[in-house]
């Protein structure tokens, strides 16, 4: 035999003399359904992909339910004595599906049995959510939990010792104490998400943990079966270590963050505090921006915040009744608006920002026409700013009251290192004239250099 063939010959025995364990670990670095089609290579190939510690699947990569169903079975039952590291089952049920086949419940407990570490489920059932066992609440093993479209229902004992990560979205509570306690039965926790909808039971949503460092909050009304102006709806954070908070609720009234987040901490707010009208201010709308203020406290010691435009224009109304706090630690923010309200409520606010060095603004359109002259000098302007970023959608209307910004910005910022203009113009001769425009600006700081990018460039 040549040497050439004893290459190619080589070639194609070497992977048949790797050990079992290797090939398991091969076979799990691919998609379940591609590691399932070795199957077909030789007898020693035949149970293998059974063997892997993983199993992903999706329903919309079989013909029907109970072949699905079948498949899960065959790979849970084959190997009850091996580990499993990770269990993903995306499904859904229709009506006419046969119940007898449903077995999740009995799933979970035989992953739990086999000592899980990772599990994810997204059950989209017809009408109704399929109830969590009690041994899911007290698996030791498992450091990853996801969980969509679940039932979970309130037990007396719960332990999740090893959960580190922990996501959670529209599923169905027990009673609000459920998500508290199950979110408390994790000692060693570090990131939650948690999705709710008005459809769901949990109103007063508490989040308490010592050990949580990323936590992200979402309540969205707007695809609900119906509307709910009551204000009791809440939130309470009582989590000293977080590092990453992210508010997204356009139906709580009140969030309340019990320890002060540290000064490292990043914030992404998007919140509305369920006012309609943010412009017609009346006794309920007054209670209902008090909270804005318990709100801003508890986030008043962090470093970096982006604020939707809603939540802006809640908080510049607020402040013509109540001053906002100072953010002593605050260096960069990020916000949303029209370029009308930089000159009616975003300068006023930036005089809580004292060592403010980066400031990103996505400019909207423009509401109304008016001039432009801004007269207000916030300190951090002439301190402490250094990087600006505008956002503007387009050249059009509006443009000239985007230039008069840009000038009251670079003849006030007297340390401003780099201002960056951002625009989507039509043709070269719109970017040209804003350029030529922009570059007889006098700037009050020599260092600044000016940079104007297209957004089709980013």
């Amino acid at each position: 035999m040549s040497r050439r063939g004893a290459i190619r010959r080589s070639g194609e025995d070497w992977i048949n003399f790797l050990p079992d364990p290797l090939l398991y670990q091969i076979l799990s670095d691919l998609p379940t359904k591609t590691a399932v089609t070795t199957s077909v290579l030789s007898n020693r190939w035949r149970h293998l992909w059974l063997l892997t510690p993983i199993l992903d699947l999706n329903i919309d990569d079989f013909p029907d339910y109970a072949t699905f169903s079948s498949f899960v079975s065959r790979f849970l039952d084959f190997s009850k004595e091996s580990c499993l590291h990770k269990l993903k089952l995306a499904f859904k049920r229709q009506d006419d599906d046969d119940d007898s086949s449903f077995s999740l419940t009995s799933w979970i407990e035989t992953a739990v049995l086999r000592k899980i570490q990772h599990l994810e489920v997204d059950c989209r059932l017809s009408f109704m959510c399929e109830m969590m066992p009690l041994s899911l609440y007290l698996c030791e093993t498992l450091v990853s939990l996801r969980l969509h479209y679940v039932a979970l229902r309130s037990f007396e004992s719960l332990s999740l010792p090893n959960l580190k990560v922990m996501h959670l979205e529209e599923n169905l509570y027990d009673t609000d104490d459920v998500l508290e306690n199950l979110i408390s039965s994790c000692p060693v926790l570090e990131s939650l998400t948690v999705v709710r909808n008005v459809d769901e039971t949990v109103k007063v949503l508490r989040v308490r943990s010592k050990t949580l460092n990323t936590l992200k909050l979402v309540l969205d009304s707007s695809e609900s079966w119906y509307n709910d102006d009551g204000d009791d709806w809440e939130v309470l954070i009582d989590a000293p270590g977080l590092e990453y908070l992210s508010l997204e609720d356009d139906q709580s009234v009140c969030f309340v963050i019990i320890s002060n987040l540290s000064a490292s901490s990043k914030v992404e707010i998007d919140v509305s505090f369920n006012v309609n009208d943010i412009w017609d201010v009346n006794d309920e709308s007054m209670e209902r921006f008090s909270a804005v203020g318990k709100l801003l406290n508890g986030v008043s010691s962090v470093r970096d915040m982006t604020i939707s435009e809603t939540t802006l224009k809640i908080i510049c109304q607020y402040m013509n009744f109540e001053p906002v706090p100072c953010f002593p630690n605050m260096i960069r923010l990020q916000t949303e608006l029209y370029i009308t309200d930089m000159k009616l409520s975003l300068l006023k606010f930036l005089e809580s920002f004292p060592n403010l060095q980066t400031l990103i603004l996505k400019l909207k359109g423009v509401i109304y026409t008016e001039n432009m002259r801004l007269s207000l000098i916030p300190k951090c302007l002439q301190t402490s700013l250094e990087y600006v970023e505008l956002a503007r959608p387009n050249c059009g209307p509006g443009i000239e009251m985007i230039m008069e910004l840009v000038k009251y910005l670079l003849e006030n910022c007297l340390v401003l290192k780099k201002f960056t203009l951002r625009l989507e113009c039509d043709k070269k001769e719109q970017e040209s004239t804003v350029v030529t425009q922009l570059m007889r600006f006098r700037t009050c700081s020599s260092a600044c250099v000016i940079d104007v990018v297209r957004l089709e460039d980013d």
